[in-house]
């Protein structure tokens, strides 16, 4: 095991590396691609010094005395704001790993930018902007407040968050579960044959763009709220709910499509042939 203490500028270069964890309060944590060596990179480092670890193949970047008692896991800024001044507490962390490396990230108020990973990909922040870019394989995302960008994200993908805005363009996505209370869920990706897509909202708007080729079992359920679509679905329900439901195209093996919401706006849009993926601009 190597273990150092970093209280100024560092980088370092390490073989061996097969998975990566960091946790940090403030500052900006930056992840992409390599076909050499694992290189870590901390600058502008403010407050206690970060400790980075590489054991058993796992480097893994912390506060030691926050993730030892597992105060960060729990993502509550309310409890954490009078610990040891972790307000005061930022580094920027620049990583460069393999492609297939496993990435675990959790931050309180650090931005996570991650590009090109094809493994599992967690990332866990509380008010902290994510941006992910180019990522295949399992993916999974936790919010308080911040909201999460994806461009071109492939295989399955997770998204929990409190009012954080999920917002996605391009992919093809073989399972999608986004849950919010307030937080928006605007997306427009391709679907895989068999997929599952399930969006439940309290009261975030949701608009949830596919291809016009696209085969799925469709069901969406409003309490309050406007329900559109640009297929050709059912209209059931009463003053109080809305329910769309049907099935669109005509694949042997479609999808399935829920989206449930209590009291904003939902749409399932169509994107024509040729036309290049973007984000809804709602519904």
């Amino acid at each position: 095991m190597a273990r150092w203490t970093i209280d100024r500028p560092t980088t370092q270069t390490l073989d061996g590396i097969v998975a990566l964890r960091v946790r940090i309060l403030g500052g900006q944590v930056n992840i992409l691609p390599t076909d050499d060596p694992v290189t870590f990179e901390v600058t502008d480092i403010v407050g206690e010094p970060l400790l980075a670890v590489q054991e058993a193949g796992i480097l893994t970047i912390h506060y030691e005395d926050l993730t030892g008692s597992g105060l960060l896991e729990r993502l509550r800024p309310v409890q954490l704001g009078g610990y040891k001044q972790v307000q005061r507490r930022s580094a920027t962390v620049n990583l460069r790993v393999p492609r297939d490396c496993p990435v675990d990230v959790t931050t309180m108020s650090a931005p996570i930018v991650v590009a090109g990973v094809g493994s599992r990909t967690k990332l866990k922040t509380a008010s902290g902007e994510v941006t992910l870019d180019g990522a295949n394989g399992e993916t999974d995302i936790g919010t308080v407040s911040g909201n999460a960008s994806l461009r071109d994200v492939s295989g399955s993908l997770a998204f929990n968050s409190v009012s954080g805005q999920l917002a996605v363009a391009g992919g093809r996505v073989s399972s999608l579960s986004a849950k919010t209370v307030s937080g928006s869920v605007l997306a427009d990706t391709d679907v895989a044959p068999a997929a599952r897509v399930r969006i439940n909202t309290v009261s975030g708007e949701v608009a949830l763009r596919v291809p016009a080729d696209t085969s799925a079992s469709v069901e969406i359920r409003n309490a309050g709220s406007s329900v559109d679509s640009d297929f050709g679905l059912d209209r059931s329900g009463g003053r109080a709910r809305t329910v769309l439901s049907g099935r669109i195209g005509s694949g042997v093996d479609p999808a399935t499509i829920t989206i449930n919401s209590a009291s904003n706006r939902t749409a399932l849009l169509r994107r024509a042939p040729e036309t290049p993926a973007a984000i809804p601009e709602g519904a």
